[in-house]
């Protein structure tokens, strides 16, 4: 009976929902029900709702109006004025415990903020910040405008733009786009098994009706190859395969002698990232007592463009070809050298991120390596050692990155590398609107800028109000004052005109 009137979707995580039914359209389903197993039914059409419970699985189930998934309300028809005004009620009220604090410098201020009411204001709107637009984004932008308050002690009546800029915060817009641009990051580095993967062709189709929030995300990222990414698993490694020794010691110069004493085979590596694409070089010195010893071997290439790769990846991959090369060895000692410490640190502890390739070639070396009795350690040598073989792998790292080469093969993007240029992009394009803060614009033509930064911290919070409400022509003074209604007249006690 229910067969007809329902559209149900079993066997899919609350995550999964949260990123399916945000595509399926701005007021298209109707109806959901909550099921604690992660099961949920959808009514597509609104004439089709039925109130009588009907049995799944055994269990008795009644329709609902609304489903709670992950703290974030998906209501019947996805009405996202509702998810908006709910986001900025939870930011006011944590704006106004900000604002509640007095005495606050505005480095304080501007740190609470961050870490407090951003957050809050932030949390899954990628489902509803394409619809956030205009007078929608009144709410928002008045948390906004109390937070610039509380860090410099601008006027609410300033102008959101004006008021983010003296109190040197990220626009909500901006967050939101950064926030988003990192979600469908994220999507293209999961794994192809997972459905949410399989989604983003789907997302970036046209359609008239039943577009996905992620549609403008995707237009904006068109031009980045996001198929290319490289894929992040949850782990690199399992819980108990034991992990690589690693040196990192930071006392007072003992990296040479750990670098120098016991090894008999000795490797080092490192990376180059200039004229535009990423070098990877290194030496390896062979003993006389190994077969074929004693010799120095060495190797570069060119890794890839530095917008696909970076030094970090470059050092992994060059840890990876070292390993890889070795010679025959048994009962013997290896050393990796590394002026890197990010990529030595990750080799003590991977984690869910950028370079898992790298790092699970380098554990199948090493493993092979062990398996013949061998003992194999990285260590960290800082830049300021100049250990000789350090500088013989960055100078044939140099030299695989000279002016016009070309990368012999195609490696996969590194998730970092392509979420950092894509987000830079928002970020070149903040700027006051030409209607707004003209005032602003004529006391400071660098607005906004990193510059009012400096120029608040080493001010008190009274002093910080003070400027701010110069810098803005809104002060505590008749003349504005009655402007805003607040003052009986423009006049001072005295008489005179302000």
């Amino acid at each position: 009976m229910m067969g007809e009137k329902l559209i149900t979707v079993l066997g899919i995580t609350g995550t999964q929902h949260n990123q399916e039914g945000a595509g399926l359209g701005k007021e298209k389903w109707c109806n959901l029900r909550d099921r604690k197993d992660g099961d949920y039914t959808l009514y597509s059409k609104a004439y089709k709702f039925d109130s009588e419970p009907f049995t799944i699985r055994g269990q008795l189930v009644r329709p609902k109006t609304q489903v709670k998934v992950l703290g974030v309300i998906m209501d019947s028809g996805l009405k996202y004025k509702e998810h908006i005004a709910r986001a900025a009620t939870k930011g006011l009220k944590a704006v106004m415990e900000l604002q509640r604090l007095r005495g606050l410098t505005p480095r304080t201020a501007r740190q609470l903020f961050t870490a407090t009411v951003a957050p809050v204001v932030d949390y899954a709107s990628n489902v509803w910040m394409h619809a956030c637009k205009y007078r929608r984004a009144s709410p928002i932008n008045r948390v906004q405008r109390i937070g610039a308050n509380a860090i410099v002690g601008v006027f609410l009546t300033v102008a959101t733009g004006v008021a983010e800029a003296e109190a040197h915060i990220a626009g909500a817009h901006e967050r939101f786009w950064r926030r988003a641009i990192m979600m469908w990051t994220d999507l293209h580095t999961l794994p192809t098994t997972n459905p949410l993967r399989s989604a983003t062709s789907r997302i970036r189709k046209f359609r008239r009706y039943n577009r996905s929030p992620f549609y403008e995300v995707a237009v904006a990222l068109n031009e980045f190859p996001m198929e290319e990414l490289e894929t992040i698993n949850p782990f690199t490694l399992a819980p108990w395969v034991a992990r690589v020794q690693t040196i990192v010691d930071d006392g007072d110069n003992p990296e040479t002698t750990q670098a120098d004493l016991g090894w008999a085979v000795r490797t080092a590596v490192s990376s180059s990232a200039r004229n535009g694409v990423v070098g990877v070089g290194g030496v390896i010195e062979i003993p006389a007592s190994v077969r074929g010893g004693p010799k120095l071997e060495r190797f570069s290439f060119t890794l890839g463009m530095r917008t696909e790769q970076n030094p970090f990846s470059g050092e992994l991959a060059a840890m990876a070809y070292a390993l890889r090369h070795l010679p025959d060895l048994e009962y013997r000692s290896v050393a990796l050298l590394a002026s890197n410490k990010a990529a030595v640190l990750t080799i003590r502890n991977p984690r869910q991120q950028s370079g898992q390739e790298y790092v699970g070639c380098i554990y199948d070396s090493i493993n092979s390596l062990q398996v013949k009795r061998n003992v194999v350690a990285v260590v960290w040598i800082p830049t300021s050692a100049e250990h000789r073989l350090l500088k013989m792998a960055k100078k044939e790292a140099r030299a695989a990155s000279r002016e016009g080469v070309v990368p012999a093969r195609k490696f996969p993007r590194m998730r970092s590398t392509t979420l950092n240029i894509a987000q830079s992009g928002e970020r070149t394009r903040k700027q006051l609107p030409d209607n707004v803060g003209r005032f602003s614009k004529k006391v400071d033509a660098a607005l906004p800028g990193k510059h009012t930064r400096l120029l608040y911290d080493g001010l008190s919070r009274r002093e910080a109000s003070v400027l701010s409400q110069l810098r803005t022509r809104m002060a505590r003074l008749n003349g504005y004052l009655f402007r805003i209604r607040v003052a009986v007249s423009q006049q001072c006690v005295c008489g005179q005109a302000i």
